[in-house]
């Protein structure tokens, strides 16, 4: 019993900076209500310590039936013994009646990673259905009817049209042979210089981090898709993120560098192209992610 004790004391006393790094959350709502896939604006304020990492982690299940849409701003300013950070979000609901759910903000310090303890929402998304109504399809109405008949000249019509647009397409294709046989040759030029390599690259990222953070996670995009590509011989650089996603387990890419790659180039569109702006400790942490995938042996 006595050894018991004593461990329970000590992971009380580990666990303690963790549960002091995020003091007095608070979530409000733009509004109480709100058509179902309709954005309504979401506004998180947490104080959390210094060295902390404050980030909506939008798989979360106290989100219950909302959905994230995007992370429109992520301020923080200086507070008694750390920073308060304050991130706008915008969520909608998919699910019609009073939602109650719980925003999930994750926070992570040296001792760990853990969700913040905010309070419960509720939003209302009225149903599109009136009072009463079944909720089933109704049926079609039966066809109609149309009176006339089809021309006699319909048909030859429609030949005639088609032959003379074969040939009018044969005199284009006989034409456009002619030209590119006597078409004038231009000298050969230069071969295109190689493009540059990942490592250059991210060098270029780390010179952007603090001042440029779409030009920097741009860069960081195109590295980890170039050495993805290289590696793992399929092409990285022409597809979606989503399609990549896909793409990388088929390819055969690494479990760990698979999940790190799709977390990274997630944070990289939302950067580039949802307006998100990570805290500068946050950036360093990705280019830090983005090196070990770069300099990584597959």
């Amino acid at each position: 019993m006595r050894r018991l004790a004593l461990l329970c004391v000590v992971a009380a006393v580990l666990a303690a900076p963790v549960l002091a790094s995020a003091e007095d959350p608070e979530a409000t709502l733009s509004r109480s209500y709100a058509a179902i896939g309709e954005p309504v604006v979401l506004t998180v304020e947490i104080d959390a310590s210094p060295g902390a990492v404050v980030e909506v982690d939008t798989a979360a299940e106290s989100w219950g039936a909302m959905r994230v849409v995007g992370v429109l701003s992520h301020t923080t300013a200086p507070v008694d013994g750390g920073l308060r950070h304050r991130i706008e979000v915008l969520v909608a609901p998919f699910a019609p009646g009073a939602l109650t759910f719980r925003p999930g903000v994750l926070v992570t310090t040296d001792d760990g990673s853990f969700l913040a303890d905010l309070p419960s929402l509720t939003l209302d998304a009225p149903s599109t259905l009136l009072p009463g109504e079944p909720l089933v399809l109704s049926p079609l109405a039966p066809p109609v009817g149309i009176e006339g008949a089809q021309s006699p000249f319909f048909w030859p019509v429609i030949a005639a049209s088609g032959l003379a647009a074969l040939a009018a397409a044969g005199a284009l294709v006989m034409l456009a042979l002619r030209w590119w046989r006597t078409r004038p040759r231009a000298a050969a030029g230069p071969a295109p210089e190689p493009p540059p390599a990942p490592a250059d690259v991210l060098g270029r990222a780390d010179s952007l981090l603090e001042t440029d953070a779409p030009g920097a996670y741009r860069a960081i995009s195109t590295a980890v898709r170039h050495i993805l590509g290289e590696r793992y011989e399929f092409p990285a650089q022409s597809l979606t993120t989503s399609e990549l996603e896909t793409r990388m387990a088929a390819a055969g890419v690494d479990g760990w560098e698979e999940r790190m790659a799709r977390e990274l180039l997630r944070e990289c569109d939302a950067v580039v192209y949802a307006g998100y702006r990570p805290a500068v400790e946050r950036r360093v942490a990705d280019l830090r992610i983005a090196r070990e995938i770069v300099g990584g042996t597959g």
